[in-house]
């Protein structure tokens, strides 16, 4: 595949080929039993899990070599394939075009999904085989399916704790992963300042509070054409600095890929709406990734969730691009087998809210990505009902992600079929919490399930 950085360029197989979507091979301590992963958050063992991390990182950026040796996660079914149906909307699911250079991927059905005409670049989510299908074949994408279930609930009286539904057959499975990638659209022609995050601080970001790409200080510069020297400097303005010399590296650390005119015209609303791809300017909204995503420009992988169902509570690990790789706290202890481009992303993971892990009252556990969390902000109940407001960079995965939840919406807007609660940065989440989730489905902390649409 030509969007693999190191084959760039290289002869990829036809559109004509049938390529079936590859489950996550097992490396290293991937797949992990559920309790051998209990073992690990009971002890608090950070060690271990971060190992296990990279093993997941690994097993998802296995070449495959049968499909122009994209990563495994790239054979996967996108959100736009399960979710990204109108309201009444009788679309006839035939090809899948992912996000890659030069060549579409064609899934069979496996077992049943159909297939889309069209997929805009990113996806948004990527679903492995397994949750894919049973998300499909039990018409969890399907909001009058969600209003169904949550209405039974209601009927019978179902207590709080057990208002919830699966994605998979038992309360584990090992081969169910998400992933929710970030993309930063470049130009194609001449070289670009990318913002790269180097934390909190002064010198790092304009924005202590929500340190977003668009307020970053410190830039490297990514030249498409291969005519600039890694290593050398070269002034250019980014963000709000200046003109400053920033640090040449290579297109080849970047998992890249250049954009064909089919994609461009492929990239959907539901792309643009995620808030995630960084466009113009280093923005995210529609209008700044409009202006970037044309034929010839080039996508920047810069961050990635992934979560793996190895736990009911799944697992949480967050990587991004860093320009320390060897970071003392989230890249030192990347094993030497992953190799480039997948080595100069750092990771943090979230198996626990809170430490200890099974202590309530417990201290949070902070682990966010600089990528999809900086931006976010809201408040949560203080003391006597006062709002206390929170930001992105005090968030956690596990904690975030089990808050997702469904009731039907009192008034449903354009593509919005069901409420939720709102968001819950960091801290214990109690499943069982009647303020929290009375009256609702918890989602088994998949997000990407509120774009539930009717499939009629």
């Amino acid at each position: 595949m030509k969007a693999l950085a190191p084959l760039l360029g290289a002869a990829v197989a036809t559109a004509a080929l049938a390529q079936p979507a590859v489950p996550p091979p097992a490396v290293g301590s991937y797949p992990a039993q559920a309790a051998e992963v209990q073992r690990w958050i009971d002890r608090g063992d950070v060690a271990r899990i971060r190992a296990h991390a990279w093993d997941v990182w690994a097993s998802i950026n296995r070449p495959v070599k049968a499909q122009g040796g994209q990563p495994v996660w790239q054979t996967w079914y996108s959100g736009h394939e399960l979710f990204e149906v109108g309201a009444g909307a009788q679309q006839a699911r035939r090809t899948v075009l992912p996000f890659e250079t030069a060549r579409q991927v064609h899934h069979p059905h496996q077992p049943n999904i159909p297939r889309t005409p069209a997929e805009q670049p990113t996806a948004f989510n990527r679903f492995s085989p397994s949750v894919a299908a049973y998300i499909w074949d039990k018409g969890l994408n399907d909001s009058a399916v969600l209003d169904r279930i949550n209405a039974q609930f209601d009927r019978r009286g179902t207590p709080v704790r057990q208002r919830e539904l699966q994605t998979s057959a038992r309360a584990t499975d090992a081969r169910s992963i998400v992933t929710k990638a970030v993309f930063q659209f470049i130009d194609g022609q001449q070289p670009t300042a990318v913002p790269v995050w180097t934390g909190i601080s002064p010198p790092a970001t304009v924005n202590l509070d929500n340190p977003s790409a668009d307020t970053w200080r410190r830039c490297v510069v990514v030249d498409p054409t291969g005519r600039l020297k890694p290593g050398s400097t070269v002034s250019l303005p980014c963000n709000a600095e200046p003109a400053k010399p920033w640090p040449v590296v290579r297109l080849k650390d970047f998992y890249a890929i250049r954009l064909t005119a089919a994609q461009a015209a492929a990239f959907s609303s539901f792309a643009e709406a995620s808030g995630d791809d960084v466009g113009a300017k280093n923005k995210t909204d529609a209008a700044s990734l409009q202006a970037m995503v044309k034929a010839g420009n080039v996508a920047l992988l810069m961050a990635m969730h992934v979560t793996t169902k190895e736990i009911a509570n799944w697992t949480w690990q967050t990587f991004w691009w860093g320009a320390n790789p060897q970071d003392p706290l989230y890249g030192a202890d990347r094993p030497r087998r992953i190799g480039a481009p997948w080595s100069h992303y750092n990771m943090t993971t979230a198996y626990f809210m809170t430490l200890p892990a099974s202590d309530p009252a417990g201290e949070p556990w902070i682990a966010f990505n600089p990528y999809l969390e900086t931006n976010l902000t809201g408040t949560v109940p203080g003391p006597g009902g006062t709002p206390i407001a929170w930001t992105g960079v005090h968030s956690n995965c596990m904690s975030c992600h089990r808050m997702a939840a469904w009731k039907a919406a009192a008034k449903p807007g354009p593509g919005q079929y069901g409420d939720s609660p709102a968001y819950q940065p960091s801290g214990f989440i109690d499943p069982a919490d009647a303020a929290l989730f009375g009256g609702y489905t918890k989602l088994d902390f998949l997000w990407s399930l509120t774009r539930a649409a009717p499939r009629r």
